[in-house]
């Protein structure tokens, strides 16, 4: 796994999540010294291609625990360029 994030699902859904961690990167990349700022660009940069090009609704009604609630173990990843969910251990790449 070349990047991930882990998500915190348990009270709300994926896309909630990801937008939560995006924003919190871009507020704090301006407040930060220049060592912080290469970890959060790669937070914002993962972040981004995710709200871009995962499709929520498909994942939220494919994998329940994704629309939120869940004490599931989720992380988003970024793989050889490719945006995914790991769910529970289970990699999850939707452009399969």
């Amino acid at each position: 796994m070349a990047f991930s994030l882990e998500l915190d699902l348990s009270g709300h859904c994926i896309q909630t999540e990801i937008k939560r961690l995006h924003n919190r990167a871009v507020s704090l990349y301006f407040r930060s010294d220049p060592e912080t700022r290469q970890s959060l660009e790669q937070t914002i940069e993962v972040t981004r291609r995710a709200l871009e090009s995962l499709d929520f609704k498909y994942l939220r009604s494919r994998h329940a625990p994704l629309a939120g609630q869940s004490d599931a173990y989720v992380l988003l990843i970024q793989e050889d360029d490719r945006i995914g969910i790991v769910l529970d251990g289970r990699n999850i790449f939707p452009d399969q």
